[in-house]
Formats: C-alpha cells, structure tokens, sequence
C-alpha cells in the first residue's frame, strides 16, 4: 500500500508543482484592444503623412523673370508621332502646332513588313531622323489595330524608345521617344 500511496502523492503534488517544485502560474489573458486602437490611428496618420510626402516630391515649375532667352520657341518646335501599327506594317503621322501641313506630311511614312514580320529597324531609323530634326520632341502615340499580337505592340514600344548606338567598343543606348502612349487596348 505504501507504495500505491507514494504514486497517489506524486501525481497530486506533480500537478500542484513544476519541475523545480514551485507552484504554477495562472494563465495570462491579454486584453489587446487598446493596443490595437492605438496601432490603427497610427498607420492611419502613417499613410495619410506618406501621401503628403508624395505630393510634396511632384516637380513642378513656376515662371522665373531672367535676361536670357525664351526656351518657349524651342517647345513649340517638337512634333508629336503617331505610330499605327497595323497587321500590314507601320503608318507614322506628325502632330504640331508650330507645322504647316506640308511640313507634317513631310515626317509621316508607311513602313511595309519586311518579310513576313514588322520592320522594327526602319522604324527606328525614321523615327531617328525625325528625332535628329526635332531634338526636344520626346512623344510617340501608338495607336494598335485590333487583334494585333501584344509582342508586336512591345516591341514597337521598345524600337521607338531607344537604340543602341555604338562608339569606339563600347555600346551605349540612346533615349529616341522616351514617352510612349498606348491609345487604345490591346486585346
């Protein structure tokens, strides 16, 4: 009996003691409500301030009274590209405020597929012979026809862009038309 009654002692003083014979501690219940609170106001004053930081980064620039010349002239000299990009190759047209029409029929082109797929070079090289003529010009519209492959459209994108220009050894790219808009969706 003494032995059963040693096992019986065990397990009660087991469960009233830890390992190191103290008595165990009762369960914590936190109450994290305020907390929580207190963590939404924040991210909430946290984005609010990194949205004024954004607006506070826009450049932007005001009219400055100088004795130098006007760089007014310069902007209205830049013409506007409109690349088409048809199943049957490119149609490039001009837009400007500062062109006669003559002018502006002067800088449009079709380009033709070459084979049986887009002429990705021709377009860049009329494209940099507009640019060479018209250095502050930096806008190209694309204009898809519809059903159109989409690697088609990208590499338009990417011919009107920029080009590889080589000096010496060395490769280097060339900013062409750095804004290009997509005028409609391409499906």
């Amino acid at each position: 009996m003494s032995a059963g009654a040693e096992t019986g002692e065990e397990e009660a003083a087991g469960s009233r003691t830890n390992v190191f014979g103290e008595a165990p501690v009762a369960p914590v219940q936190l109450n994290l409500t305020a907390l929580m609170d207190i963590l939404s106001n924040l991210l909430f004053f946290l984005l609010a301030a990194f949205g004024a930081t954004i607006v506070m980064v826009i450049n932007g620039t005001v009219p400055v009274q100088s004795a130098d010349e006007s760089g007014v002239a310069d902007t209205k000299r830049a013409v506007t590209l409109n690349v088409s990009v048809q199943k049957e190759g490119f149609l490039v047209s001009a837009l400007g405020t500062a062109f006669t029409q003559e002018e502006l029929d002067g800088m449009g082109r079709t380009i033709p597929l070459h084979g049986k797929t887009h002429d990705f070079v021709a377009l860049t090289t009329h494209l940099k012979g507009i640019k060479q003529k018209f250095p502050k010009s930096d806008t190209v519209i694309l204009t898809p026809e519809p059903g159109l492959k989409y690697e088609v459209l990208v590499r338009t994108m990417d011919a009107a862009r920029e080009y590889e220009s080589k000096e010496g050894v060395v490769m280097r790219t060339v900013a062409l038309f750095p804004t290009v808009v997509v005028s409609t969706l391409v499906k």
